[in-house]
């Protein structure tokens, strides 16, 4: 096989977001498990619905599940990462009995089913086609089983990952007329979103607010899918259906602790900095502004934490562990704990940086909406 071609491949798979499934056994052959990625339905509207994993042709479950004739498919949930681990074959010092050290049970038939999984499917093993290094198992479910748990454990980016909702559940009533769905930056929100909310909720009796606050990237597919009305955020968008409106202009800052010895400066430039260990605010979008900035300047940033936290980011900063980069002078300019942080106004220029406010075009924006940007406006100017 053409060497660059398998690994731009298992590159390209690694970016592939899958739930993580342990595969279980018992009967003759013994009793054994195996943690796989590659797991999926095969059909819901056979006699039986079907499914299909994937297992390497030398692992031991591998062989007794085509022995057993049997296997359970448990989904993990999204706090059982220990599991995967343990099935996966990573944690050696518990290799003697991986059994012993989860809770599990037996179903009707005698397959291990793993306690706390979001799913278990029961299957009778009906096909085992070996293909390259696997063998894939098509099997038949006989029994199923639902735990409380919803969230699935994800593996994407050779990392685990929760699966949590982009956007919130939308299975209130409500009447489109007098309901407001908006969205915002997930750092704007604690210092601006409750006094506009309550200033518009006061100035328009009735209405319905809904609230999100997501990543940019996940405000305008938001946006785009028509479930919102209006976002606050970063940056800038090309979208041909959507509009945007500049709000604020940039005004990026250099967040660091009382005590540095940068502290006192009346500006910094981004060469000043760049050497220095830096705490980064831990979203895609945030990432590519900061990459884009330092990119510009010919410098590359030493990242040396970073946390999805905004408040984490301002704790570290505060405990002088790092500096961070913000797109406009904070209001709250003190860690958690309560120690100082100090904002130094930063040279370059930072396009990403730029509050806007995005809206359908024109002619599909609700009165709500264009009520609402126009509140928008008179707040960040008060600002």
């Amino acid at each position: 096989m053409d060497a660059d071609l398998r690994g731009l491949f298992l590159e390209s798979m690694s970016r592939v977001a899958s739930a993580v499934t342990v595969v279980t056994t018992d009967g003759e052959a013994g009793r054994f498990g195996v943690t796989v990625s590659s797991m999926t339905s095969v059909s819901a509207d056979t006699s039986r619905p079907s499914l299909l994993v994937s297992i390497h042709h030398l692992s031991p479950a591998g062989e007794a599940i085509r022995k057993n004739k049997r296997f359970c498919a448990n989904v993990l949930s999204g706090n059982q990462s220990f599991v995967s681990d343990l099935f996966s074959g990573r944690l050696k010092h518990l290799a003697d009995d991986r059994f012993a050290a989860i809770g599990w049970h037996s179903s009707a038939t005698g397959s291990p089913v793993i306690d706390g999984a979001i799913v278990s499917l029961d299957c009778e093993l009906k096909t085992a086609l070996l293909w390259g290094t696997h063998f894939i198992l098509i099997g038949e479910v006989e029994r199923i089983e639902l735990s409380r748990q919803r969230s699935p454990l994800v593996y994407a980016n050779r990392s685990y990952r929760r699966a949590i909702p982009i956007a919130p559940d939308d299975d209130q009533p409500h009447s489109p007329e007098n309901q407001l769905r908006v969205g915002f930056f997930i750092t704007l929100g604690p210092e601006f979103v409750p006094p506009l909310v309550a200033d518009f909720a006061g100035q328009t009796p009735g209405v319905d607010i809904r609230l999100l606050e997501a990543d940019h990237d996940d405000l305008i597919e938001q946006m785009r899918a028509g479930k919102i009305d209006a976002a606050v955020t970063f940056g800038s968008v090309d979208e041909p259906e959507l509009d945007s409106e500049l709000l604020c202009v940039p005004a990026p800052h250099v967040l660091l602790s009382a005590d540095h010895p940068l502290a006192a400066k009346s500006s910094l430039r981004l060469a000043d900095i760049a050497d220095l260990p830096m705490i980064l605010l831990d979203y895609p979008s945030v990432r590519g502004a900061i990459a884009a900035l330092f990119k510009r300047n010919g410098l590359k940033p030493v990242i040396r934490l970073q946390s999805p936290s905004f408040a984490m980011v301002r704790g570290l900063v505060a405990q002088g562990l790092g500096y961070s980069i913000v797109p406009q002078k904070p209001q709250n300019r003190t860690g958690p704990d309560g120690r100082e942080i100090r904002a130094v106004p930063l040279g370059e220029e930072f396009p990403e940086g730029a509050v806007i406010a995005v809206t359908q075009r024109s002619d599909g924006q609700s009165q709500l909406a264009k009520d609402f940007i126009s509140k928008c406006r008179i707040s960040f100017k008060r600002a």
